[in-house]
């Protein structure tokens, strides 16, 4: 827990080389519980800035996390993905 919070608190390029990281290691469960956190936590646009490290690995991610806090989450990080070009990806 105390792990995620810091996890989410780190500027978005770090944590894109988190994920990075950690799907590089197979550790899917851990990056889905890192980005879960972090659509909870952190605005849309930053989601958004987050997918634009690794449009096709990140947005579906980032999708299936902000799928797992609500609706009206998932909502939120569509919009702002299409703001920031990232509606195709």
């Amino acid at each position: 827990e105390q792990l995620l919070r810091q996890g989410v608190a780190r500027p978005v390029e770090e944590l894109a080389g988190a994920c990075a990281a950690l799907h590089a290691e197979e550790h899917h469960r851990e990056a889905h519980a890192l980005l879960t956190a972090f659509v909870r936590v952190r605005a849309p646009e930053d989601a958004a800035r987050l997918a634009g490290a690794d449009p096709r690995g990140l947005v579906p991610q980032l999708l299936d996390a902000a799928r797992a806090v609500s609706g009206s989450r998932e909502r939120d990080l569509l919009h702002a993905f299409r703001v920031a070009g990232l509606a195709g990806a």
